[in-house]
This record gives structure tokens, C-alpha cells and sequence, in this order.
């Protein structure tokens, strides 16, 4: 049975804590963080500031500075924006080893209205000095990225979307090796988060259906520099790029990709698919990504119209 992603990653600090000096920081999300076995197993080692996402950074960059490891949880959309000037100027600028876990990202919150919906925080972030990014689609690269997060002598951000059993992170783990190219030339899919399993799925259709063989390569390093890194063979070897992404998509990871390789002036043409520049209020999560064709039907017209064209 597939984990909930929640604890995947509580119960890798529950095994680190005590021996890497680790501290937990929730932001008013105790309960939607899913952090109840951690405060009663380690409640020494855990601080939950309430509605203060500011007051929870300060409390982090305080603790990082004395030698620990702190990781801070929260609504994504919350604990990034009132938490910025912070998070900006005094933990990244310091290479603090602080860890945030942001959580419902993407188009999970449709329906609570726009200051819950978190589709612009990987342009945000990868502004940010010395911090990694990190995106996984299922349990394993979770733990990889943690592992990764863990070893960085610096902050890192963790873009969750919807971290429940029933969501569509992967239980199983594909490589995202870029030396293992394959499928079709002419076009591949390049995917974060929960648009792994969806961009599978409509490679899948593809081919029993049409036979096209396009493959999928997960991204899970979004920070500038380790990105343009992952994707240098990706974007050599195929014609077309397309990058799905439950973000904006004019200024995401297709944006970055882009952006870098435009200005070598080689490589791939660069197709984004993702959120729309018109954002529908109050409407199911299910719908929003149909909405912006990001649903597995939608990936599989974008991906003819690439090729048609």
C-alpha cells in the first residue's frame, strides 16, 4: 500500500533526530503536517509557533546558528510568503541548515480560493541564494531528496503537493538518469511531482494507442544551477522538450529550462504545460486540472499537437 508522503518524512527525522540534532518546527499544522507521532515521541524536540510563520523562522535560524538541524512545516502558501523576508535575507544568506516542508502546493487548493493556491513558488524560490529545491513523485525519491536536503550545508525547500496515500505520487521509483535516454527522438516529457504519474500514464496511451513512444524523465533538483545540470543531455538529445507541472507556467521549471538553454542557442524547442494565466476561483481539484489540461488527456493532445506541428 502506498505511504502517505507526511509520514515517509516524519519518519525519517524520528530516525535521525536524536543523532543529527534535529528540531521540528510546525506552523499552526500539528495536525494537517500529520507531526502528532513525532510530539509524542520526541516533544522535546518540537515547537509549533501558531499562526507565526516569521516568528517560526527566526526561532529556526536561531537554532541552525547553534549547530541544528531544523525542519519547519506548514501550508506552503503561508509559511513561504509570510515567512520571505526571513527566509530571504537570513536564512539563505547565512547557508542556515533549515528545511521546509511545504505542503498542498500546486492546484490541491482550488477550491479555498486564491491565497491557498501555491502555483508561483518555484519562481520564487529559485531566486533564492544557496537554496536546493526539491520536487519528488513518489516515496523514494522523497527519501533521496532528504538524504540530499540532509547533506546540503544550507536551506532547502520541499514542494509537496498533495502528500495522501490516495494522491498520484508514484509507490514505485523510475530513473532520472539522464544517460538512460530513450523512446522517440523527436519528443520526451520532462515532469515534476504528481505530473510523473499523469505524463506516465498518457505516455502509456501513446504507445499502445497511437505507438509513439515518448518517454517520461522525473525532475525532482529544481534550483537553478543542478537543474540546467539534469537536463543538458535531455535537451541535446531530443527535438522537443515538453515539461509538465502543476505551476505557472510561464515562469516555472519549462521557463528556467528554457531561459538557460535559449541563451546557448542549442538544443531542444521548449514546451510548457502547466497552470494557465487564468486562474478560475473556487472550483475541485480535479477540475482545475482539467482545466489547464493537466489531467493525463490533456498531456496526450499537447503531446499530438507537438508532433502534428
Amino acid at each position: 500500500m502506498k505511504k502517505d508522503l507526511r509520514d515517509i518524512i516524519n519518519n525519517y527525522i524520528i530516525l535521525h533526530a536524536e543523532s543529527s540534532d534535529i528540531y521540528v518546527i510546525a506552523v499552526d499544522s500539528a495536525i494537517s503536517s500529520n507531526l502528532y507521532i513525532f510530539r509524542s515521541q520526541l516533544g522535546h524536540r518540537f515547537i509549533d509557533v501558531g499562526v507565526a510563520e516569521q516568528n517560526a523562522f527566526d526561532i529556526a535560524a536561531g537554532l541552525a546558528r547553534e549547530g541544528a538541524t531544523v525542519f519547519v512545516f506548514g501550508i506552503s502558501t503561508f509559511l513561504l510568503y509570510r515567512g520571505y523576508e526571513q527566509l530571504r535575507s537570513i536564512i539563505c544568506e547565512n547557508k542556515l541548515k533549515v528545511i521546509f516542508i511545504g505542503l498542498w502546493c500546486g492546484l490541491y487548493y482550488s477550491d479555498q480560493g486564491y491565497t491557498h493556491l501555491q502555483i508561483d513558488d518555484i519562481n520564487v524560490t529559485r531566486s533564492l541564494p544557496n537554496l536546493n529545491i526539491y520536487s519528488p513523485y513518489s516515496d523514494l525519491s522523497t527519501k533521496r531528496c532528504l538524504d540530499d536536503a540532509f547533506e546540503h550545508q544550507g536551506p532547502s525547500y520541499f514542494r509537496i503537493e498533495n502528500p495522501l496515500p490516495e494522491s498520484d505520487y508514484l509507490d514505485l521509483h523510475i530513473t532520472s538518469d539522464s544517460s538512460a535516454l530513450n523512446g522517440s527522438v523527436t519528443l520526451a516529457i520532462l515532469a515534476t511531482g504528481q505530473s510523473v504519474k499523469r505524463s506516465l500514464l498518457a505516455s502509456e496511451y501513446l504507445k499502445s494507442n497511437l505507438n509513439l513512444n515518448i518517454s517520461v524523465h522525473p525532475l525532482c533538483d529544481l534550483d537553478v544551477k543542478r537543474l540546467q545540470s539534469s537536463t543538458q543531455k535531455y535537451v541535446r538529445h531530443y527535438q522537443n522538450l515538453l515539461i509538465v507541472e502543476e505551476h505557472l507556467a510561464f515562469c516555472g521549471t519549462g521557463a528556467s529550462i528554457g531561459f538557460s538553454w535559449s541563451v546557448k542557442q542549442a538544443g531542444s524547442r521548449i514546451h510548457c504545460l502547466g497552470v494557465g494565466d487564468l486562474i478560475v476561483r473556487n472550483q475541485t481539484y480535479d477540475r482545475a486540472l482539467e482545466f489547464h489540461k493537466l489531467n493525463a488527456h490533456g498531456i496526450i493532445n499537447k503531446c499530438i499537437n507537438i508532433l502534428e506541428s
